[in-house]
């Protein structure tokens, strides 16, 4: 069976005995419980691999690195239950000294999810498949003979090793890989739900507080989420920012529940994201937007591409995994060109001053956030 065969039908091909403790060879690790971690073990034990997942954290979702906002892709390829998500149906996009536009689409939504009992309920889910999940243990490397791979500190052996563990990849550091290097540093905060418009996506463009990207509010699932994203190398003023919104929000003076934060790589597809009996997917690949940073319809859908073209490798002697997976990616070349003028070009101020027509700018934006119903991911 192929990979296209396997993906339409959605079906697995094999089916082998559950993965015990006690195994020591497995067809495929999977380093990072991650959305596209998790996506890529589901996928291979349903096809019937023997799957291991390694995640160094001591349970799934301790750490949430991500907003968590599902587009209607990633919650159509793997849905979340009712309880842990709030659709949202529109964006509203802000200027700095907060005029709006709205976007919206008829036939679109956004998610926005408690991302940590996501996390858990999505890593239930891939035990259930079969796949063999433990958490608390961190990679140390790896050393491979002419059949597997041995994960070093464990007697774990497997026959093919998938980094799926973020930005800066442990994985990629021991096998030679590329890294990321182009970096947005985003950083959110949560307070309790502020009753504001529960309807739209808040997206404000803020060179002073969020260079290079925006400042975000979602009104999520018994929370309010308040965050900011910038370049690497520059200071990403939340708290400055929360108090520029309170006239709109109410925020300042209220508790913050919880801080989270993390590296969102934006350079786009790895040149090299393989070798070997190994594989980055996620944002270890690079796989992220480099316009909106979104890689959760990503990690989903190449995550499973992965699992097939990694079980057809194995088991059928199909072309390697990595080739695969490179000749599906999308090349976002427009997305690219979007990305190097948001960096360069005055966007707020062309808004503000009328050099951008509000017209004009809800199509563009239109086509930001809803590019998707036009076949394009």
């Amino acid at each position: 069976m192929t990979v296209a065969t396997a993906v339409a039908e959605g079906t697995p091909v094999r089916k082998r005995a559950t993965a015990s403790r006690a195994r020591a060879l497995f067809d495929i690790a999977v380093v990072g419980a991650g959305f596209a971690g998790l996506a890529c073990a589901r996928r291979a034990a349903e096809r019937g691999l023997s799957v291991l997942v390694l995640d160094r954290q001591s349970q799934p979702g301790q750490r949430v690195h991500t907003t968590g906002i599902l587009v209607k892709e990633a919650w159509e390829e793997w849905a979340a239950p009712a309880r842990l998500v709030r659709r949202i149906n529109r964006v509203r996009i802000y200027t700095p000294n907060h005029q709006s536009v709205d976007v919206e689409h008829d036939d679109y939504f956004f998610m926005a999810t408690d991302t940590g009992r996501l996390m858990r309920h999505l890593a239930s889910e891939t035990r259930q498949a079969g796949a063999e999940v433990r958490f608390g243990e961190r990679f140390q490397g790896a050393s491979a003979n002419s059949r597997t791979l041995k994960l070093e500190g464990s007697d774990i052996r497997c026959r093919f090793l998938v980094g799926a563990d973020g930005a800066q990849s442990e994985v990629a550091a021991s096998f030679g890989l590329d890294r990321n290097h182009r970096l947005l540093k985003g950083t959110e905060w949560e307070f309790e739900p502020s009753g504001s418009d529960g309807k739209s996506l808040h997206c404000f463009l803020d060179p002073k507080r969020a260079p290079g990207y925006i400042g975000w509010v979602v009104p999520g699932v018994r929370t309010t989420q308040v965050g900011l994203a910038a370049h690497r190398d520059a200071r990403a003023d939340i708290r400055g920012f929360v108090a520029s919104i309170d006239s709109i929000f109410g925020l300042s003076g209220r508790p913050v529940l919880e801080r989270r934060g993390g590296l969102i790589p934006v350079g786009g597809l790895l040149r090299r994201f393989y070798r070997d009996r190994v594989l980055l997917v996620g944002d270890a690949a690079g796989m992220v937007s480099p316009l909106t940073a979104g890689g959760i319809h990503k990690a989903y859908r190449f995550g499973r591409l992965a699992a097939d073209a990694i079980t057809d490798y194995l088991e059928d002697g199909g072309p390697h995994p990595g080739g695969v997976v490179r000749r599906a990616y999308p090349k976002l070349t427009l997305k690219h060109l979007a990305r190097w003028s948001y960096d360069r070009l005055p966007v707020a101020t062309a808004l503000e001053t009328g050099i951008l027509t509000r017209n004009l700018f809800r199509r563009l934006a239109g086509k930001v956030f809803f590019d998707r119903l036009n076949g394009k991911p």
